[in-house]
């Protein structure tokens, strides 16, 4: 294994063991899912797509993960770049983002959103049937625990490959 593989498996594996989720604050969850949107980045391929000296993450929606992902961002590069979060409150600030994070409380449905997405943004939803209805990933609990669903042909068609060893870890959707 890979230095980079074990340190998302050590996150996944202290997440997991952690606490359940239904024993978890809210903040706790958004710091969890944070760290997996961070180890996310290091095994999606963005091929040609990108800005040259930013990395932009949007939020859609409410919700307390901004603050885990300033703090993240605050110390942290993507890509030898300079991570930027984002508030999206507007279709048209979508296409802006490297990584769409749709929240809980998006009050943008879910299909606009995917409209307005260009190739070469992931997208990750929080919120169930997200990953079929077509977002990349998407978080859900099981059996009290957070684990994340992937849609592979979302991952395609946004003109992403994300790695093996993170497809590993996925529960895979059609």
């Amino acid at each position: 294994m890979n230095l980079q593989f074990k340190k998302l498996l050590l996150v996944i594996i202290a997440g997991s063991f952690a606490a359940t989720v239904g024993a978890q604050n809210v903040q706790q969850e958004a710091n969890l899912e944070a760290a997996f949107i961070y180890n996310f980045t290091k095994y999606i391929d963005w091929g040609p797509f990108g800005r040259d000296s930013i990395f932009v993450i949007g939020v859609a929606g409410e919700s307390p993960i901004i603050e885990s992902l300033n703090a993240i961002a605050a110390s942290t590069r993507i890509n030898n770049k300079r991570v930027v979060v984002k508030t999206i409150n507007r279709g048209a600030e979508i296409a802006d983002c490297d990584i769409l994070f749709i929240s809980k409380k998006c009050m943008m449905p879910l299909n606009f959103i995917l409209d307005k997405t260009k190739p070469g943004v992931l997208t990750i939803g929080e919120q169930p049937g997200f990953a079929e209805a077509g977002t990349a990933f998407n978080f859900v609990v099981v059996n009290n625990r957070l684990k994340f669903e992937a849609n592979l042909k979302a991952i395609s068609s946004a003109g992403l490959k994300a790695g093996s060893q993170l497809l590993k870890l996925a529960i895979i959707v059609d």
